[in-house]
């Protein structure tokens, strides 16, 4: 009994980390977009508005509490890829050596170009009468879409597109760096698609800089046309299926603008946001500053440890809720002497919730996080934590 005890709180640790994870990133996509787009370059932007803007009251609210539940079901597809990684049923290999650095960038690619055939099939099949009433009919209230209604689906349509990444994975071997660049991809595309404003930019004959790759306009034209524009990233399978709006070059050529000065920035901006949804990818061999745990439900803070510089310890510095965390206290060294092996930090944590000691490894990936993995007996898990400074860098950069 009580090793099912124990196993169903691995489970569910590992449900919460996936799910904090899920959460941080709707919510630094959809949020930042609406923050860079809809609210701080929205005046520069005045002539790249498509159509009328006005929100009716209460959308945004009803976006958000259906997107909640998207991420719960997204989760779920997270955690099922996480045990099927461990059971071997699905191939996430830890170094990009395994299988060679094309190879990674390959299956980057296809990650991203099989998602989008997914994506229309699956789309288009939603968009048959008796489906959409049931499935894809909420996402279409948003008749005026924002960066917010990127996740507002229906519990149907939520696990239609939830369940593509365990089941290509069921096929295509993968490096976790891959992963997070095909989902930091898809959630900023999405956040992006829906903020009404042409961001992607046109040739000097109005047309699209990028014909190939979908634009907001063509998004958004979807939800005022439903059966027309059903593609995510690219343009390929409307156009190859007649699908495509007959109008949409020509309204894209009312709101799209050439390459300028503003755009650059722009795209500078979007870039940033890019790095703090997916921590810029590289790996970062030192270990300082203060990161968050899912949830924010702690940070701790690293450094040199004391007693030995070229180790590093680190420290509880908040708690969001005391209570929730009776094993230890803001101030404590809850991780000590992590010792740096040439490619990541070793050692043991302390888990302010339950006591456990878990021994494992720290990985810092770019400038904004840590993955962490360790086992304390039979039971293992798996976070991911987000540096507090980078990230209020980021948001105050799209603020």
């Amino acid at each position: 009994m009580n090793q099912i005890l124990d196993a169903a709180k691995g489970l569910l640790s590992l449900y919460v980390d996936v799910f904090g994870g899920d959460l941080l990133r709707y919510f630094l996509g959809a949020g930042g977009v609406f923050l860079a787009i809809n609210l701080a370059m929205s005046r520069q932007l005045a002539s790249q508005k498509i159509g009328e803007r006005k929100i009716p009251a209460g959308q945004m609210s009803r976006e958000i509490r259906a997107s909640l539940r998207t991420v719960a079901i997204f989760a779920a597809t997270g955690t099922v890829i996480a045990l099927g990684a461990r059971s071997g049923a699905m191939t996430v290999y830890p170094h990009v050596s395994d299988y060679g650095i094309a190879y990674f960038w390959v299956s980057t690619a296809l990650l991203i170009v099989l998602h989008d055939a997914w994506f229309y099939w699956t789309h288009r099949a939603l968009h048959y009468p008796p489906l959409f009433r049931r499935f894809h009919r909420l996402h279409h209230r948003s008749k005026r879409p924002t960066p917010f209604t990127s996740y507002s689906f229906d519990t149907g349509e939520a696990v239609v597109n939830g369940i593509y990444l365990p089941l290509i994975l069921l096929v295509l071997p993968a490096h976790p760096l891959a992963l997070l660049i095909f989902v930091t991809h898809m959630m900023l595309r999405n956040a992006l698609a829906h903020c009404g404003y042409e961001v992607f930019p046109a040739r000097g004959d109005g047309r699209p800089l990028f014909g190939w790759m979908t634009t907001v306009t063509h998004h958004d034209m979807h939800h005022a046309c439903a059966g027309k524009n059903l593609g995510f990233y690219f343009t390929w399978w409307d156009r190859w299926m007649g699908t495509e709006h007959p109008a949409y070059l020509d309204a894209f050529k009312a709101v799209g603008t050439p390459v300028s000065v503003g755009s650059v920035r722009l795209g500078a901006v979007l870039f940033v946001l890019f790095l703090g949804l997916g921590a810029g990818g590289a790996l970062a061999a030192d270990l300082k500053g203060r990161y968050a745990a899912p949830g924010l439900a702690a940070i701790i803070e690293f450094n040199p440890c004391k007693a030995s510089p070229d180790r590093r310890c680190g420290t509880l510095v908040w708690l969001w809720d005391a209570d929730e965390m009776p094993h230890a206290e803001v101030g404590e060294i809850i991780m000590p002497d992590l010792e740096f092996d040439g490619q990541k930090w070793v050692g043991r944590l302390r888990s302010p919730q339950n006591g456990w000691v878990f021994k494992g490894k720290v990985v810092p990936v770019g400038r904004a996080q840590l993955h962490l993995k360790g086992c304390a007996g039979p039971i293992c898990a798996q976070q991911t934590w987000w540096s507090v400074g980078y990230l209020a860098k980021v948001l105050g950069d799209g603020s």
